[in-house]
């Protein structure tokens, strides 16, 4: 499928699969980087996000975030942030693939399209439809 190669936001070009390690390197976050220092991906919902902590009320969120309004509470599903809450402090790496890609067009035109409600891309399963599954298939539709 692929591997993943330590970059810097200077070599970042849209339409790139990023991905940047959580848990201590446990698992990684993957998502479309769509320029302007912005990525789409695939959030898991509180409950079932490893290493994700449950707020207790929902009056006791986190402020959002002042550049792209991502609040780690309440947000969920196939969303639009900046880099910096994408990474959520860990190292970024981009994805290259050893089978044929999409356009770059067809890539952020794709990823786009779910963040819009455009298409569907299901429940999310920490093991069977997760955020490296929708960067490969905005990448490959497959």
């Amino acid at each position: 499928m692929g591997n993943k190669l330590s970059t810097t936001r200077s070599k970042l070009k849209p339409s790139d699969h990023v991905c940047g390690p959580r848990v201590g390197g446990l698992y990684y976050h993957h998502g479309i980087y769509v320029g302007d220092d912005m990525v789409i991906h695939l959030m898991a919902p509180a409950d079932k996000a490893p290493g994700k902590k449950v707020p207790a009320k929902k009056g006791n969120s986190s402020s959002p975030c002042q550049k792209c309004g991502y609040n780690p509470d309440t947000d969920d599903g196939i969303i639009k942030t900046c880099l910096d809450c994408f990474l959520s402090g860990s190292e970024l790496y981009i994805y290259q693939y050893s089978c044929a890609c999409n356009s770059p067009h067809e890539v952020i035109r794709i990823a786009t399209e779910f963040l819009q409600g455009k298409r569907h891309f299901g429940d999310y399963s920490f093991i069977f439809n997760n955020c490296k599954d929708f960067a490969y298939y905005c990448k490959t539709k497959n």
